[in-house]
């Protein structure tokens, strides 16, 4: 941890110097006087070092692995809702992450107890590298998405392929909503994977376009009574069709009209 040698007229003022310099507060601190001079005008200095941290423990670590593998990468601690993110970025960030986040799982791991080297430390330490943590999770729930349907349709178990508790987090939380499919794991570590399993529903009946919300039949009470012919209230006599009507009609021309290529009309 850092710690710094401040010498001032008192005590409380080379502690606050200290707590200044370290930039944390004083309940986050350790100090002690480590040399007293002056006889009428008294010197005091003080060493003040900064109390462990977990979180602070972990990023030492995961520095000193980066620069005794020789990358050239830079670690940004962010505190986030979901512990402590350690982002890992630079030319070389694809050793770190190596095949499919295995390096980076690793390191993770390492990170982690490093931190619970620190008594009372609590924390969730993630590690990250040009955020393929967020990338991945959208790779994952993708193929859940795709696996639940193939297995609903089919009605056949799946089972994936091992994966680290991390990816097994990810596809249980994609399909934990899912109506159709419930998912567990089995096996052991390192070789625990994810069970994809299609629900029984019974069946349900199919209903016609008039059974929809909204749509009913219409009821033969509802239905109109159908109009007789001797109801019909005609305006002039030849409303009728009658044979006397259309021969009148004939005689008088108009039934002589142009064709265009088809049959002429008749009346």
């Amino acid at each position: 941890m850092e710690s710094v040698e401040i010498t001032a007229g008192s005590v409380k003022e080379a502690l606050a110097q200290g707590l200044e310099k370290l930039g944390i507060a004083e309940e986050d601190c350790k100090y002690e006087v480590i040399k007293e001079s002056g006889l009428i005008r008294k010197k005091y200095t003080v060493k003040v070092t900064e109390k462990p941290k977990g979180e602070k423990v972990a990023l030492q670590f995961i520095r000193g692995v980066i620069e005794r593998m020789g990358l050239d990468c830079t670690v940004e601690l962010k505190v986030t809702d979901d512990g402590f993110l350690y982002e890992i970025s630079g030319a070389d960030v694809a050793h770190i992450i190596g095949y499919r986040g295995d390096v980076l799982d690793s390191l993770q791991y390492l990170a982690l107890l490093a931190a619970n080297t620190v008594e009372g430390f609590d924390g969730r330490i993630i590690v990250d590298g040009e955020n393929y943590r967020e990338k991945r999770v959208q790779i994952l729930s993708k193929l859940a998405r795709r696996l639940a349907f193939k297995a609903a349709k089919s009605g056949e178990t799946i089972k994936l392929e091992p994966m680290n508790p991390f990816e097994r987090r990810v596809i249980h939380s994609a399909l934990s909503e899912d109506k159709f499919v419930s998912t567990h794991s089995e096996g052991e570590e390192p070789y625990r994977y994810v069970v994809i399993v299609p629900d029984k529903h019974p069946k349900r009946e199919r209903k016609g376009r008039d059974d929809r919300p909204g749509r009913e039949r219409p009821r033969q009470e509802q239905q109109q009574p159908r109009v007789s012919e001797s109801n019909i209230k005609y305006h002039t006599d030849i409303d009728m069709y009658d044979a006397e009507a259309s021969r009148n009609f004939k005689k008088k021309g108009f039934g002589k009209t142009k064709s265009y290529g088809v049959s002429k009309r008749r009346f």
